[in-house]
C-alpha cells in the first residue's frame, strides 16, 4: 500500500493532558463547523487529538500542527480539560433533552 503525504488542507494537533482529577475523561470523537473550517476532537486518557480541515485553516491551527507546524509541536497543558468537560456537558444535556447530536 502506498503512503501519501499528510494533506496540506488539514492540521493535526496533539495535546498531552496534565489534568489532575479529569485527565482520563474521554468520549466518542466529535466534530463541528467553526466559521469556514471543521474541527474534530478525539479526547482519550492522557492525551487529545484535534483535526482541522479546510482550505481556510487559521494560522494558529496551522502553527500547532504535529505534521506541518514548526518543530512538529506537541502541547503539554492542563488548560484543555475545561474545554473537554464543557463538550461532555453539552453532549449530556443534548442526550437528556432528546435532541439528536
Amino acid at each position: 500500500m502506498g503512503q501519501e503525504a499528510f494533506p496540506k488542507d488539514a492540521s493535526c494537533g496533539l495535546w498531552l493532558r496534565e489534568g489532575k482529577e479529569i485527565s482520563r475523561l474521554t468520549y466518542a470523537p466529535i466534530g463541528a463547523r467553526q466559521g469556514n473550517f471543521h474541527t474534530y476532537k478525539f479526547p482519550m486518557p492522557g492525551l487529545a487529538l484535534s483535526l482541522t480541515v479546510s482550505k481556510n485553516i487559521p494560522a494558529n491551527h496551522r502553527e500547532i500542527c504535529l505534521v506541518h507546524g514548526p518543530g512538529n509541536p506537541v502541547i503539554v497543558t492542563s488548560l484543555i480539560e475545561k474545554l473537554l468537560v464543557s463538550d461532555a456537558v453539552k453532549m449530556r444535556q443534548k442526550a437528556l433533552s432528546g435532541i439528536p447530536a
